[in-house]
């Protein structure tokens, strides 16, 4: 969040509830594997893959519960449409004519 790091405080806008107990591991896996994803050229994200979450787990050295897998999966789904909504709705004018989405 770079407006977070230039004046050193959060968005209201980006504040949402506060993260399940337990859940740290998933949220940082998540995140971690979503800072690193693929996108395609028109600025589309790339389905995060099982591999991609056991390949994180075995180079961090942690262990993930296959339910905790899931949710990080379900994660990268909400994350995808939001992604997808927020592409839609750009308008003609925002839309590289070169570009192929």
């Amino acid at each position: 969040m770079a407006a977070q790091r230039q004046t050193g405080r959060t968005p209201a806008g980006l504040i949402g509830p506060p993260r399940p107990p337990g859940s740290e591991a998933v949220w940082r896996a998540f995140s971690e594997l979503d800072a690193q994803r693929l996108h395609t050229e028109s600025g589309i994200p790339q389905p995060l893959q099982h591999r991609d979450v056991e390949a994180w787990c075995r180079t961090m050295r942690v262990p993930l519960h296959p339910a905790e897998i899931v949710a990080v999966l379900v994660l990268d789904g909400e994350r995808r449409a939001v992604e997808a909504e927020r592409l839609a709705a750009r308008s003609p004018a925002d839309i590289d004519p070169e570009d192929d989405g």
